[in-house]
């Protein structure tokens, strides 16, 4: 017997499986999701077998070395649907598995480099050969193959390595490497049966308390919980009453009880609520787009839909955009349905996220909510798929396999026979459009709960404040709404889409900005730690207090960041009690819940922040949103930038107003006659669609026509433009591209000309026809391989920069 195992030997390689002998002492032990270590040319790879036959399609074959005791499984329900991502976005069947399946869960092999012969006495050696053998003789342990590459570049290594292999300098021993996620196992004690007279009182009354919980116990537990002393739990064990057991510990996520009361549904909830569960009875895809404005109820709807879905044994799957919302959103689900809910997502430790995947893949946890890449869950009997907020961009993964987590869920949807819901104040312009089509069935709820009023919208018109000399950051508008709120002891929030203190430093006299050494951007200026760094690669230098260039001390800060806006209000406002939020005050595990936390308590008057506080959150008491400048992603050379500025700027200003106490927003810009700020003001989706969609129209840009951004990365800015000459006449050769409709654009240097010491050229290619033009790339690749390995594709780009 043989089996295919799907092993990733390359992020480019278009071979999905490789064929193993299945050994005589592994028969009936290898079946379809079997994790197996398995030989890969001079090393050793975990895989996961995919299929079988008697029969090899290939003439020599490798036994399998073993199976592996796994905490994952490979369904063939997660495997059709990493078929399809494969498929849609043109990544290697490997590499996809790889990012479906957590990597705290997953078992890997580690390989050590061994010294076999001392540098000074191995005479054939080159000079990089005999830096890098000394390199491995200078360490206590043996190095893995990985910590080396920090040496030098990963391939000139990899090569060298082999070498010193060839010349017997060296040996690779490789190691089963156990995943970093690992079941908590504490110490605990059961009932024995054995009964025993000479008890003192105290072991007595330990004995009936265990006796009481009818269940095993840790002695944690019982020391903390029940003042046990360890000293009458060993007497208890030594007289038969008790023996010792091993415990497995579930790791929670922490989150904090909402009390729950009965919420009277609005008609528009409730015919909402009266659609969705239909569609969830009928067991069939049912596709809805829930176009509700902000605060209109739509977490309601969701929770009254998986209720429905619970009582008829199905499960559901919730997802959202960002860790700050999951936070929130978790304390309600847990609050409403206790453990049956899992939370997935980037920010949970190791051992809680291996603890959730456990819960859900065993079926005690029936709902699931989570990020981007909990829409691999391993739910089984999915009845509900909720995608939250599906305009957003952050359901787009930036590194391989570049899948749009939407897009995923609905095809997960689909093949499980589940009711599908996409819940979007401002819906993306592709979506809006499957619903005008009846591809998707429209929900709308056109009023906020109780029907509280929507938040008058001002425009503060930057160009004539400083006309007239102001040149604070806050709008005569503005400061005096910020003052009026905090007199009433209301809340606020105060939105600026980017972090730092200020985005250059300039020198007034000689005009030189400080700018990254890896990347095309400056660096920005973060105040409190007195330092410039790259938001991109990391870079970071200490903050100048002259000119590098000229020796002048005229150095100017320009730009706005979140640091500055913060500095700002407390100069102006020196009694509010502000909060921050943004990734440099996140870092810290349980950031996002602690200042959200302390926001909703009311332990502070003001909360700046990035596009983290745009969406999703709910505070009461919040009657005032003023954004900064609305401006910063209006200019972006990019075909959704005023999309995005219309979402973004609608989010925001949707969290004003959410409790009894009318809202107001302020949005201040230098070009109030913009199209996506007009409609913004007006809270006119409807008006916004439409023009947005005769500009995308004429340009055959989604939803008309589909694109596939092809970008080209090297050290060399020559070559990285050659290679997509290359493959430009690959793709034009016997008028393929102009035969099947595609049309091709570049290759130019990205926006982002130079990132990570990288320059950076891409083409773009347009096409009414998405199918043959990922037809037309495959048969592209097929005939150059090699050309594959060298480029990035992204199919259905979410950012051309």
């Amino acid at each position: 017997m043989y089996a295919r195992v799907l092993v990733d030997i390359g992020a480019t390689s278009p071979l999905d499986s490789l064929t193993y002998e299945i050994p005589d002492g592994l028969t009936g032990r290898v079946g379809i999701g079997t994790c197996v270590l398995v030989p890969l040319g001079s090393r050793q790879a975990v895989g996961y077998v995919i299929g079988l036959e008697e029969i090899p399609a290939v003439e020599s074959t490798r036994p399998i070395i073993a199976d592996i005791d796994s905490p994952l499984h490979l369904s063939e329900d997660m495997l059709g649907l990493a078929r399809w991502i494969s498929e849609q976005y043109m990544c290697p069947l490997p590499r996809v598995v790889g990012a479906m399946l957590p990597g705290v869960m997953q078992c890997h092999v580690e390989a050590r480099v061994i010294p076999l012969a001392s540098a000074e006495t191995h005479a054939s050696l080159t000079p990089l050969e005999t830096r890098l053998l000394q390199k491995i003789e200078s360490l206590e342990d043996y190095p893995t193959v990985e910590s080396l590459y920090a040496d030098g570049e990963k391939s000139s290594i990899q090569r060298t390595i082999r070498q010193l292999e060839k010349k017997c300098a060296i040996r690779r021993e490789w190691r089963l490497m156990p995943p970093s996620g690992k079941p908590r196992v504490l110490r605990g004690v059961r009932i024995s049966g054995e009964e025993h007279s000479a008890l003192t009182k105290k072991q007595a009354a330990l004995l009936d308390i265990i006796r009481g919980l009818g269940k095993d116990i840790t002695i944690v537990e019982l020391t903390q919980r029940y003042g046990a002393s360890t000293a009458i739990i060993a007497a208890l064990e030594k007289k038969g009453c008790l023996e010792r057991v091993d415990m497995v510990f579930r790791r929670a996520p922490a989150f904090s009880r909402i009390k729950q009361t009965k919420v009277k549904l609005s008609v528009e909830q409730q015919a909402a609520v009266s659609e969705i569960t239909r569609a969830i009875n009928s067991g069939k895809f049912d596709p809805f787009l829930l176009f509700g404005v902000t605060a209109s109820g739509k977490t309601e709807v969701y929770l009254r839909c998986i209720e429905r879905a619970l009582e008829l044994g199905r499960t559901s799957l919730v997802l959202l955009p960002e860790i700050a919302l999951t936070t929130q959103v978790m304390n309600i689900f847990k609050s409403r349905f206790g453990d049956l809910v899992a939370m997935l997502h980037s920010a949970l430790s190791a051992g809680e996220r291996f603890d959730e995947w456990v819960r859900i893949e065993s079926g005690e946890a029936r709902v699931v909510l989570g990020a981007r890449s909990a829409v691999f869950a391993p739910l089984e009997n999915v009845g509900l798929v909720i995608v939250d907020e599906e305009h957003e961009s952050s359901y787009k993964q930036d590194t391989p396999p570049r899948y749009n987590g939407r897009d995923v869920a609905i095809e997960r949807a689909r093949r499980a026979g589940a009711a599908l819901v996409l819940g979007s104040a401002t819906p993306s312009i592709e979506s809006f459009t499957l619903a005008n089509d009846k591809r998707y069935r429209m929900i709308t709820m056109s009023s906020r709960i109780e029907n509280r009023p929507m938040p008058t919208v001002h425009i503060a018109d930057l160009r004539e404040e400083y006309s007239k000399g102001k040149l604070t950051i806050f709008s005569t508008r503005l400061e005096e709404a910020i003052k009026d709120r905090l007199s009433r002891g209301e809340q606020v929030i105060l939105f600026q889409n980017r972090r730092a203190y200020s985005t250059f430093l300039l020198c007034r006299d000689c005009g030189y900005v400080e700018r990254c050494p890896n990347c095309a951007v400056s660096l920005k200026f973060h105040s409190a730690a007195k330092k410039l760094s790259c938001h991109h690669c990391d870079y970071e230098m200490p903050a100048p207090d002259k000119c590098p260039k000229c020796d002048s001390i005229k150095i100017g800060r320009f730009g706005i960041g979140t640091e500055r806006v913060e500095e700002e209000v407390k100069k102006a406002f020196p009694t509010a009690r502000v909060l921050r939020m943004d990734r440099d005050t996140t870092s810290r595990k349980g950031s996002h819940g602690s200042i959200l936390a302390t926001f909703r308590s009311g332990e502070a008057d003001i909360l700046v922040g990035t596009q983290m506080i745009a969406k999703g959150l709910d505070f009461p008491n919040v009657t005032l949103v003023g954004i900064i400048s609305a401006d910063t992603s209006l200019n972006l050379p990019d075909f959704r930038a005023s999309e995005r500025t219309f979402q973004l700027v609608s989010q925001v200003a949707g969290r004003s107003g959410r409790g009894v106490r009318p809202g107001e927003v302020v949005i201040q810009t230098f070009d109030p006659e913009q199209y996506a700020i007009k409609c913004a003001v007006t809270h006119d989706y409807p008006a916004f669609y439409e023009i947005e969609l005769e500009n995308r129209r004429e340009l055959d840009y989604p939803p008309f026509g589909s694109l596939v951004n092809i970008l080209s990365r090297d050290q060399d800015d020559r070559e990285a433009k050659n290679r997509l000459e290359r493959l430009l006449a690959e793709l034009k050769s016997a008028r393929m591209a102009e035969r099947m409709g595609v049309e091709i654009k570049g290759p130019i240097p990205a926006v982002l000309s130079k990132l990570r010491g990288e320059y950076r050229w891409h083409i773009v290619l347009r096409s009414l026809d998405r199918s043959k033009m990922l037809d037309l790339l495959r048969m592209t690749f097929d005939r150059n391989p090699t050309l594959r390995r060298q480029i990035m594709v992204d199919v259905d780009p979410i950012s051309m920069l």
